[in-house]
């Protein structure tokens, strides 16, 4: 460990944060809390961190002059997603900390090089085969890869975006087309009992936490309930944090990476995918436990102590689309906090659209059946599907 990395970075110094949606806004809001100062960049003005930060630097994320001057006010850099460039910010780090680190970041932005990275480190993972012409499309039917999967871009993606379900040879023939060449990742189907994500957290000292595993549903792709701590009744959860640590620590984490897991109906262990940022699956955490991610993602890039990660009870996350606030109107903050445990987070992103991330409920309870029946009743006082 240099002597760089060992330094603690305290307040009042300055975060700065790549990228102005929720996750910064929430980030912002948790250094601020601490007395740091914190400036954004993001090309949106307004956005969601407008409101709660020193400074809005108005440009894109891989503008020279943008990138200057963020890292000339700066003490340490840090992103609220993947989609960032590498190279723009590799020759700024021998001026400041980026944390995580752009090579962390290429790995997590890129599902070939995360699926070779993870697959050449012997972590478990579907098996998977790179595609990048018609020729390769042809060899993998050929090979006999097991169907159904799923063809996925290689760069970037999230939500369920840039990839199409393939059940048989001929329909990756077909989807391939609609690739246009573009590199791709095609992996086997899993046949899962449940969505899960362990959050870890590790500082430039080594310093590591994780979360209790969460159990995670979504809908139409996109994350819809987080529950905290997941069910764990047959099944070992303490593997499934053995194996995120080992993976935050090949990959030498410095902040929070959120590691997305199935559970196969044979009782083993797939990851799905990383991201090393805070996560959606992560926001029960705000008013669920002792430290949220956020807190300990600013505490971890400042290479200051971690925090508890231990709950208060039990916690639920739902998230808001836009389609609910368009529906729910001005009532929605009477309709969510006149339930018992509620707490109402909106991001202040402007107007809202379908299918957007417009805020989130978070519900605390010590019983968990009791949380089930609170999750119950907001979904069906905003008009949203049961869980099935």
């Amino acid at each position: 460990m240099s002597a760089a990395s060992s330094q603690r970075i305290a307040p009042p110094a300055v975060v700065g944060i790549i990228g102005g949606g929720q996750l910064g806004r929430m980030s912002a809001l948790a250094a601020r809390a601490m007395g740091y100062r914190v400036v954004v960049l993001e090309p949106n003005n307004p956005c969601a961190c407008t409101p709660v930060v020193d400074e809005q630097i108005e440009a894109e994320y891989d503008d020279p002059k943008g990138l200057e001057r963020l890292f000339s006010l700066a003490d340490v850099v840090t992103f609220e997603f993947e989609n960032v460039r590498k190279e723009p910010l590799e020759s700024f780090t021998l001026r400041k900390p980026v944390r995580p680190s752009p090579h962390l970041l290429s790995i997590a932005q890129n599902r070939e090089r995360e699926k070779n990275f993870l697959s050449g480190h012997g972590f478990p993972v579907a098996p998977f085969r790179v595609i990048e012409s018609d020729e390769d499309a042809k060899q993998v039917v050929a090979d006999g890869f097991v169907f159904p999967a799923i063809l996925k871009t290689a760069d970037f993606g999230y939500d369920g975006k840039g990839q199409v379900a393939v059940d048989t040879g001929e329909d990756l023939l077909e989807a391939w087309k609609t690739f246009e060449g573009a590199r791709a990742v095609l992996e086997e189907k899993i046949r899962f009992q449940a969505e899960y994500s362990v959050i870890v957290v590790r500082s430039p000292s080594g310093e590591t936490v994780t979360y209790p595993l969460c159990r995670n549903i979504h809908r139409d792709h996109i994350l819809d309930v987080t529950f905290s701590p997941a069910e764990t009744t047959g099944f070992d959860a303490s593997m499934a944090d053995e194996v995120c640590r080992k993976v935050a620590h090949s990959l030498d984490l410095e902040g929070v990476l959120v590691v997305e897991l199935f559970l196969t109906e044979k009782g083993d262990w797939i990851i799905n995918e990383m991201a090393p940022r805070p996560h959606n699956s992560g926001h029960f955490s705000i008013d669920g436990s002792v430290t949220s991610q956020f807190e300990n993602h600013i505490r971890a890039v400042c290479n200051q102590p971690l925090g508890s990660t231990s709950g208060h009870g039990h916690s639920a996350m739902v998230n808001l689309l836009g389609e609910t606030l368009l529906e729910a109107g001005d009532d929605l903050a009477e309709t969510v906090l006149s339930v018992e445990g509620a707490h109402l987070h909106l991001y202040d992103k402007g107007k809202s659209k379908v299918g957007r991330k417009m805020g989130h409920i978070n519900l605390c309870c010590h019983d968990s059946e009791k949380l089930s029946k609170q999750v119950d009743e907001i979904r069906s006082r905003l008009s949203l599907p049961p869980l099935s």
